[in-house]
This record gives C-alpha cells, sequence and structure tokens, in this order.
C-alpha cells in the first residue's frame, strides 16, 4: 500500500508504482478473455446431421487466458465439441463452458418493451371508450322501445321527430364504433410485429440465440496458436435422388444415370465458401442390433369369416391414364426441327471416396449453403450402364404395356434409394422411386408407356357349381385370354404376369386347368400366386395366353380374397 509523503522523490516513485501497477492490471485483464471469430472451413455432410469445422488464428500470451467463441449455433450439440491445437510453445486446453445469448441486444429489448407497453395502454384507453359507447347505444334503444304511455301521448309529428332523433343518434354510435373498432385491430398488429409468435418447441428466451463456449487454455510463453474447432448438429443433411436418361433412337439403346445431392440445413449459421463432403453414413440410426428374443407357440382361435365376395379384375389405374396423356401432350409439344449441334455444358462432379462400409464424395471447390431450410442441388457424378429393355404389362390391374430398362450396377459406389427423374428420348416422363441398390445388384427402371405394344385381357368362362343334394364342396372355374400384339416395325421382348390364389388351408384347393397356358416364371422375385410368360414377339405378331384354374372349398364356408403380403 503506499501512503501520501512531502518528500518529492518518495512521491515520484510512488506515482511510478501506481501507473505500473495499473498498466499491468490492464494487460492482465486484457489477457484474460480473447475474442475469437472461427470462421467454417469444412463440413461433412451425413443424410442426417453434419460435423462442422472451424478454425481460427490468434495470438496467444503467456499464463492462462480464456478463448471465447461468440457465434456459435444454438442447435449444437455440446457433448459433440472437440479443441485442437497447435502452436509454438507447450498450450495446454483445459476445460469447456456453453452459455446461450440472444441475439437482440438489451437496449433494442428494453426499446421494444417500452413500445408494447405504450401500445397496451392505448389499447385501454380505447377499449373503455368501446364501452362507453356500447352503453349509450344500449340506453338508445331502450328509449326508442319504452314507446309512448297514457300520461305521455305523441301526435303524428311528434313521432316523425322522436323517431329521426334515436336514428341519427344510433348511427353516431354506430360510426363511432366502427372506428374504435379499427384502432383496435391497428394496434394488435403492431404489437404482433414487435412480438413474434413463440417458435414451436423453443423458449421465448432462446429464440434467434447464438451458443457461446469459453475454453480455457494455458502456455508457458507468448505464441501463435492455430485451433481447430468441431462439433456436430442434427437440423442438416442431404438426400440422394437421381437423373435417369434413355435413348432408344440409336442402334443399340443407352442409359445414363447422373447422381445428384439435395442439400438444406436449418443451423441457425451460414457455412459461407466451405469444403463439403457427403457422406453416406447415416448417424442417427441405431449403432447395434437389436436384442433378439424367443417366441411361443400356441393355438389361435380364428374368428368367424364374414362373407366377401371375390373381386373382379379391377379397372385401369387412374394414374396410368394421366400418364398416357401427359406422353401424348409431350409429344405434340415436341419441335419438329433439329436445332444446330452445340457444345454441351459440361458439370462438376464430385471425387468419390469408397470404403468397405461408407461412401465419400468430395464436392469440387468450396460450397455456399445459408441457413433457412431450402435445398440446393449438387452433381455428384454419372454411372452409364448397359440396360435391357424389355416391354411389362401386368393387365389384371392394368392393360397398359410399360417400357422397363434393368442394368447390372458396376463399380464400388452403391446408389442409395432416392427419388429418380425419368427421360425418354429426350421427353420428361415422370418420377419414380429407386431402391438401394449395391454394387453387382440388379436395378429396373420404368420409363413410361408404350403405345404400339397393344395388350387386352378378357373373362373367357367362368363356371360356378352349388353342391348336389348330398354335396358338401362348391366349386369354381375361372379362364382369362391376355392378347398382346407388336405394332413396332422391329421385335420386342415381353414380360407378361397374371396371377393365380395360392391356398393357405388344407380344405381349399386351387387347380391349374390344362387351357392354362405355361408359364416362363413361376412366383418371379418370390411373389407367391404369380406367373409370367415372356414371349419375343415379331413385328405385327399377336399371341394370346390363357389363365385358367378351379377354386374348390366346403360349401359351409365362406372364401375372400386377400392380397399375400411382400
Amino acid at each position: 500500500m503506499v501512503t501520501a509523503t512531502t518528500n518529492p522523490a518518495l512521491r515520484a516513485i510512488a506515482a511510478g508504482l501506481l501507473v505500473a501497477s495499473s498498466a499491468l492490471a490492464i494487460r492482465t485483464a486484457e489477457a484474460a478473455t480473447l475474442e475469437a471469430n472461427a470462421k467454417i472451413s469444412d463440413v461433412t455432410l451425413y443424410p442426417d446431421a453434419a460435423i462442422i469445422k472451424r478454425q481460427v488464428m490468434l495470438d496467444l500470451p503467456a499464463g492462462e487466458s480464456e478463448i471465447q467463441l461468440a457465434d456459435l449455433p444454438p442447435s449444437l450439440d455440446p457433448a459433440s465439441l472437440r479443441v485442437e491445437g497447435s502452436a509454438g510453445e507447450k498450450v495446454t486446453i483445459g476445460n469447456v463452458e456453453f452459455r446461450l445469448r440472444a441475439n437482440v441486444s438489451e437496449t433494442d429489448r428494453t426499446e421494444t418493451q417500452r413500445k408494447v407497453k405504450a401500445l397496451r395502454g392505448e389499447r385501454d384507453r380505447i377499449t373503455d371508450k368501446i364501452d362507453s359507447a356500447e352503453n349509450r347505444k344500449a340506453m338508445i334503444q331502450r328509449l326508442a322501445q319504452g314507446g309512448e304511455t297514457k300520461e305521455n301521448k305523441l301526435d303524428l309529428d311528434q313521432w316523425e321527430k322522436a323517431v329521426e332523433i334515436v336514428g341519427r343518434g344510433l348511427q353516431a354510435v354506430n360510426d363511432e364504433l366502427r372506428g374504435l373498432k379499427l384502432e383496435i385491430e391497428r394496434i394488435d398488429a403492431e404489437i404482433a410485429v414487435l412480438e413474434p409468435p413463440q417458435i414451436a418447441g423453443r423458449p421465448p428466451a432462446t429464440r434467434d440465440a447464438k451458443r457461446i463456449a469459453t475454453i480455457a487454455v494455458e502456455t508457458a510463453g507468448s505464441t501463435k496458436l492455430n485451433l481447430a474447432i468441431s462439433y456436430r448438429i442434427n437440423n442438416a443433411g442431404w438426400r440422394p435422388i437421381y437423373d435417369a436418361r434413355l435413348d432408344t433412337r440409336g442402334a443399340n439403346p443407352s442409359l445414363e444415370i447422373t447422381r445428384r445431392a439435395m442439400i438444406r440445413q436449418n443451423s441457425g449459421e451460414d457455412w459461407n465458401e466451405a469444403k463439403m463432403a457427403l457422406s453416406t453414413l447415416s448417424v442417427t440410426r441405431g449403432t447395434a442390433a437389436p436384442e433378439l428374443r424367443g417366441e411361443r407357440l400356441a393355438f389361435y382361435e380364428r374368428p368367424v369369416p364374414r362373407a366377401v365376395p371375390m373381386a373382379g379384375a379391377p379397372a385401369p389405374m387412374a394414374a396410368a391414364e394421366a400418364m398416357r396423356d401427359q406422353m401424348e401432350m409431350m409429344s405434340k409439344q415436341r419441335v419438329a426441327a433439329t436445332p444446330p449441334p452445340e457444345r454441351r455444358a459440361e458439370e462438376q462432379s464430385a471425387e468419390i471416396d469408397a470404403s468397405a462400409y461408407q461412401t465419400e464424395f468430395q464436392v469440387p471447390g468450396k460450397i455456399t449453403i445459408p441457413s433457412g431450410g431450402a435445398e440446393k442441388s449438387v452433381r455428384l457424378g454419372a454411372e452409364k450402364p448397359e440396360p435391357k429393355i424389355v416391354i411389362r404389362t401386368a393387365p389384371v390391374l392394368d392393360p397398359t404395356a410399360y417400357l422397363e430398362a434393368s442394368f447390372d450396377l458396376a463399380g464400388e459406389v452403391p446408389l442409395l434409394a432416392g427419388e429418380v427423374l425419368l427421360s425418354r428420348d429426350g421427353a420428361y416422363i415422370g418420377r419414380g422411386r429407386l431402391p438401394l441398390v449395391a454394387p453387382g445388384d440388379n436395378a429396373r427402371l420404368g420409363f413410361g408407356s408404350d403405345d404400339r405394344v397393344k395388350v387386352s385381357r378378357v373373362a373367357a368362362n367362368r363356371k360356378a357349381r352349388d353342391p348336389g343334394f348330398l354335396g358338401s364342396t362348391k366349386t369354381d372355374k375361372f379362364e382369362f385370354r391376355t392378347v398382346v400384339k407388336n405394332l413396332h416395325a422391329f421385335p420386342v421382348n415381353l414380360v407378361i404376369e397374371d396371377r393365380i390364389p395360392v391356398s393357405e388351408d388344407q380344405a381349399i384347393t386351387v387347380e391349374r386347368l390344362p387351357e392354362l397356358t405355361k408359364p416362363d416364371l413361376d412366383a418371379p422375385d418370390d411373389r407367391r400366386g404369380v406367373i409370367a410368360w415372356t414371349p419375343a414377339l415379331k413385328p405385327q405378331e399377336e399371341k394370346t395366353y390363357v389363365t385358367a384354374y378351379r377354386m374348390r372349398w366346403p360349401s359351409s364356408r365362406e372364401i375372400r380374397v386377400s392380397p399375400i403380403p411382400r
């Protein structure tokens, strides 16, 4: 402690000590907290999450310091934060603390509260005026309903004057009430702007907030620190989408499948000029197989079945009719003249890093994705498999022939399940769905209807025989004829599917009749009850296929037909 003294030398020394101690205190306070602006450098995006990496360079003084990161998103998972660094001196990274801070400053919040309070006071005053006007209106109406009495009889002129006075009074009060109610609506609208509704699932205190992280560090000497921070957020991801273009106009059909990624993020932070990698690994999916428990077997008490009439062949699907109409409309709109040849613009493709358990696509260059949930499309690459073209039809559901391209996936990168946009010979066909296709698997894509392959299916014969006087069995015979014709100038390969019911009860028998055209495939793709013929039709060739079977069951029971589960 420095005390007052009359000696000039002592006063000079004391003043110097005070200045030095003040400067030391200022330097210590400045070194205690270091504000850091960590820029997003890398983003690894998963289908259901994202890993964010930030880089920061700062000058670190000797001793203990706190590095404060004030612009982290509120959706950050605190348990996922990882901090790494490198420096010329030894640096020890200590604990990390988190807290939330609203974006709105205290001054702005106080001003907003003052405005809302003034508006609510004005609203209360107008409400009082409305109550007063309503009371005057009620009084006028009571006077008007009172009428004349024996003591107060009114002549005609007096009645007219009374009616005029009451009318003017009511008109004035109603005009006043309308104006006051408009003022109430205006005030409510201004309050709604100043106090927006609460976001679902988030309390008002955290709305538009930022998460602040404070990192404790210690170093023996001043040095330059290169700090890397990474963390996980869940409200971000990507989904695969494909462009499938089939061209049948050449000597051999060609197929090109373009991989794309639809990227979205609503983390509360913008990703500006960041390197991005897309991973096929799902982060939020379970990490281990579920525990399997045994089953016990007991008799099942079958409920009494209700009589269900057998369903006939349903009408053609509306979706198929809509697709045919769309194809006709698009074919009319296509321009007949061929444009002059131009060089096709090339899109950038991602670099692929495939491992045994996941695949990463390195998006070229740097990408900017603002927060907000809007999706952005990124091209990942393209495949050109060799397609096999067939015409597939299932006339029991839809008597339309559909062009189908199948292919074997080569390479090491699977096709994830996703939406596919289909084009045939330069015309947009529609949207489909591509299942997960692993390397080496076979996949099929439908490319719309083929109007030059005609298909029809009719019921040729049905005989139902009731049991006789002593009989105990009912019989029902079905026969359907499917006719296909190729109107193309070249041969086509077809797959024609039909079905025969399958019995899972020994009391019900299903017998295939000799009239049945022998199928080329029975239960294709393990679909029980389905048969298929695979002819190759020459130009203008027509063929007929017969589906015939007989069912028998006890006459005391009723049967029903239901789809077999996949």
